[in-house]
């Protein structure tokens, strides 16, 4: 773990680094986004067959089967690679809020534990996650602006906004796919499912390179502080 330590007019700064855990963060989303599209396309070729199959069509059982098979593989690759990413988003996200706190911040509303407890209380999850997004994009640019006053603030209100919207939606829609997955006894109802899932997919490619642009946009930001503590005499800890 990497720290850097300053005193910045009489206060004392201690920033934990958080370039390693975005880099990771970013690694899995640009593969479980790619993930997504590849099961996209065999999503689609699934519906295909099944609607063929409802009109009467010959499917023949070979075909059925691989695209069965596809779907299973795919799918089970996706649902583990989403709980990975989970797990390096909630640890970034941790630590991005709780260096706000480190770097002196007094005024925030919430400790650094509720980056992660925010997403899990029922009815908090569905606001407080993007409010913190913004107070780290917002504060962390504060900071910078108090080492560099030349610094141009960049807004991203805008995006933050958009990425939370489709964040909210899939989860919705996502909640329905797992609905839906345990009444596929027509063909009708299997139809119904593979829609649910191909629509899901949709939702989460932009999703997902929403939060890849983000976190590296924060990340830079990040950066761009821990330079500014360092050219202030601070000194760079690894433990």
């Amino acid at each position: 773990m990497n720290e850097i330590k300053i005193n910045h007019q009489e206060e004392k700064i201690e920033l934990k680094d958080n370039s390693k855990r975005a880099k990771t963060l970013l690694t899995v989303f640009w593969v479980l986004t790619v993930l997504t599209l590849v099961g996209l396309l065999t999503g689609y070729n699934e519906l295909r067959i099944l609607k063929n199959a409802q009109i009467g069509e010959f499917v023949s059982e070979e075909e059925a089967n691989l695209s069965d098979l596809l779907q299973g593989i795919i799918g089970l690759f996706q649902f583990g690679l989403y709980i990975g990413s989970i797990v390096v988003f909630l640890n970034w996200f941790r630590r991005a809020y709780g260096n706000l706190h480190r770097a002196g911040i007094t005024y925030i509303k919430h400790k650094e534990t509720m980056a992660v407890w925010t997403w899990i209380i029922p009815i908090v999850w569905f606001y407080r996650p993007v409010q913190i997004m913004n107070e780290i994009w917002t504060e962390t640019q504060y900071k910078i602006k108090k080492f560099d006053p030349t610094y141009v603030m960049k807004s991203g209100g805008l995006i933050i906004g958009f990425w939370w919207a489709l964040f909210v939606i899939s989860n919705f829609i996502g909640r329905y796919v797992l609905r839906t997955a345990f009444k596929q006894d027509t063909i009708e109802q299997l139809i119904e499912s593979s829609t649910a899932t191909l629509i899901s997919d949709i939702m989460q490619i932009p999703e997902g390179l929403l939060v890849i642009f983000i976190v590296y946009k924060l990340s830079k930001m990040e950066t761009k502080l821990a330079d500014e503590v360092k050219k202030s005499g601070g000194n760079i800890v690894k433990a």
